[in-house]
């Protein structure tokens, strides 16, 4: 997180959480921000994740401007907003990872990726040559991050314009400008939506698939882990993720209550500000409650884990989530689910870097595909089923893009196989 800015829930006592950015040195909720996410997000019942979520690129944005020297408030009472350089850099500093955002040094410092005077793409490009490519997020989390900016900046300007009188020198420059900063980064973020429709979601192999549910077995000499609750319960985890095809979060807010061991049947519950989640960085369900089917193996190992290793734990008896930190009893965060993802990639030798929870999401989606192709499942039944299944409403396009996926997979198995027909095999080189 950075030093300069910090994102903190608020846990009010409706058990609603809003995040606040707050300033690294006093720690005071920044104004601006503040009223953004109320007025713009929170009035129209968002979600606490997507208020986090804006929230957090806000601050991006913040740090970026911070290392251009971009003083918004000034530019505005000058009529001015951002310039094209200006626009292109933070475009393209705003997709670093939030660790390389923390590393940017201030305007003028010496080390700075960008020139003290009208940065621009190219001179991004020149400065950074020769040095070592920064990280950055995903393709999908920019283009989300850079709808926020935009949004953001372009609620600042229509604040700015809505103090003035129309007549004044600045109104119309700056109502100008504004709309030609908010097309200019409108079409970026269509830009990114577009490249991401090409990266479709994909799961793992089948063979790192096996390779990882091997290692996570409780007697696995390789397993990571100490200790039988540790490893009995990141064994449920990972079987959970990828027999389910649930969230992260979804699979922290399951009760013992919400699972029927009778039935083999498990309800995925949306309980959006509940007043006694004990997690300030509440997980929650992102779309409708939907019913379950557990496979016999898993309820066996989900019953196994409740009355055995589960009931060992300190404090067990005061929560009743599912899953649980060994330490202090507690409902398992978010963080600490990611961490054990980064602890068994960095540990295991062979295990892809794309392992992370949601890849296992997409790793059922593929299983389910190759599913409704065996049994000759319609398209249109099969999209049906997925929503279901994923706790899509009817109207989500989501179904869709794994069918996409799935299609194109098999596009490319016939065009190979075409191709292994037209072309002869080459003779072998001596």
């Amino acid at each position: 997180m950075s030093l300069r800015y910090r994102v903190k829930n608020l846990v009010c006592e409706s058990g609603e959480r809003l995040p606040l950015l707050l300033d690294g040195t006093t720690g005071a909720p920044l104004f601006e921000p503040t009223l953004f996410v109320l007025t713009e997000l929170r009035a129209l019942n968002r979600a606490s994740a997507t208020l986090a979520q804006a929230t957090r690129s806000i601050m991006v944005c913040k740090l970026v401007l911070d290392h251009l020297d971009v003083d918004l408030s000034a530019r505005f009472a000058e009529g001015k907003v951002l310039d094209l350089g200006e626009i292109e850099a933070l475009c393209k500093l705003s997709a670093l990872s939030q660790e390389a955002l923390d590393g940017l040094p201030p305007y003028g410092d010496e080390t700075s990726l960008l020139p003290a005077k009208v940065p621009s793409l190219e001179q991004v490009r020149m400065r950074s040559a020769g040095r070592a490519a920064l990280p950055t997020v995903s393709v999908e989390t920019a283009g989300i991050r850079l709808m926020y900016i935009r949004d953001y900046i372009a609620w600042l300007a229509r604040r700015w314009l809505l103090r003035l009188n129309p007549r004044h020198p600045t109104y119309l420059p700056l109502q100008a400008t504004s709309r030609l900063v908010v097309e200019s980064l409108s079409e970026r973020v269509q830009s990114s939506a577009r490249r991401n429709k090409v990266a479709l979601p994909q799961g793992m192999a089948s063979a790192d698939i096996a390779r990882m549910l091997d290692v996570i077995a409780p007697d696995s000499p390789e397993n990571p882990w100490k200790g039988a609750h540790v490893r009995t319960r990141n064994q449920l985890i990972f079987h959970w993720l990828l027999g389910l095809g649930l969230r992260k979060s979804e699979l922290l807010i399951i009760r013992l209550e919400d699972v029927n061991l009778r039935s083999n049947e498990v309800l995925i519950a949306r309980r959006a500000d509940d007043p006694e989640e004990p997690r300030s960085d509440a997980p929650n369900a992102k779309t409708f409650d939907r019913l379950l089917v557990l496979g016999d193996e898993l309820a066996a190992l989900t019953r196994a884990y409740i009355h055995g290793a589960r009931r060992n734990v300190k404090n067990s008896s005061r929560y009743p989530h599912l899953i649980l930190a060994t330490g202090t009893g507690r409902p398992l965060s978010k963080s600490a689910l990611n961490k054990l993802f980064v602890e068994l990639r960095n540990k295991v030798a062979g295990l892809p870097e794309e392992l992370t929870p949601h890849v296992l999401r997409h790793n059922w989606n593929d299983s389910f595909s190759e599913l409704m192709d065996k049994h000759k499942v319609p398209v249109e039944e099969e999209e049906k089923m997925r929503k279901q299944q994923m706790g899509w409403s009817d109207r989500s396009k989501m179904a869709a893009v794994y069918t996409k996926r799935h299609v194109k997979r098999k596009s490319d198995e016939a065009s190979l196989e075409l191709q292994s027909k037209m072309l002869p095999p080459r003779a072998s080189e001596e």
